[in-house]
């Protein structure tokens, strides 16, 4: 097992933590009108994090099959690539379907390019170097993610609530 498994699984264990927590909100709400683009944040919430879970684990049976953990790494920050790819895509689509509002989708599209951005530049790093160091970043950037979606959906049920 690398010495980088403890961080490995913190990854994991807060990535499933950030999906529990979208399921929670989602239950104490539940009565409530929820806006649109509230039920679409949690619901990215929850895949992001999901997917987050299977991108810190997989390390290990990556590292296992292949030659070098540099390759495992490299392997895997393809994956993470295609995978975030995908799931934009997914979220367009989702979003042309049944269409946001102009004003709450703005800041997201800032946060989440952002991060896209950020996304691409520690896989190039990774790609380079092999090294656990650049994709323990790209881990942390994948993980803000659905952070940052929590916090605009926390956001968006303060102002409602008028607290």
């Amino acid at each position: 097992m690398p010495p980088e498994a403890p961080f490995l699984f913190a990854i994991a264990g807060i990535s499933g933590s950030l999906a529990g927590l979208a399921g929670l909100v989602a239950g104490l709400r539940r009565g409530v009108d929820f806006r649109r683009i509230d039920l679409y944040r949690l619901r990215e919430i929850v895949e992001f994090a999901f997917a987050n879970v299977l991108f810190a684990l997989s390390v290990f049976p990556l590292m296992a099959l292949a030659a070098t953990a540099a390759d495992a790494l490299r392997i895997a920050a393809v994956v993470i690539l295609v995978a975030t790819g995908i799931h934009v895509g997914v979220l367009i689509r989702r979003d042309r379907r049944h269409p946001l509002e102009v004003g709450s989708r703005t800041g997201w599209v800032i946060i989440a390019g952002g991060s896209d951005l950020l996304i691409i530049g520690s896989v190039a790093a990774v790609l380079i170097a092999g090294t656990f160091a650049p994709f323990e970043v790209l881990l942390l950037v994948l993980l803000a993610r659905p952070m940052a979606a929590f916090l605009l959906v926390l956001a968006s049920f303060e102002i409602e609530d008028g607290a």
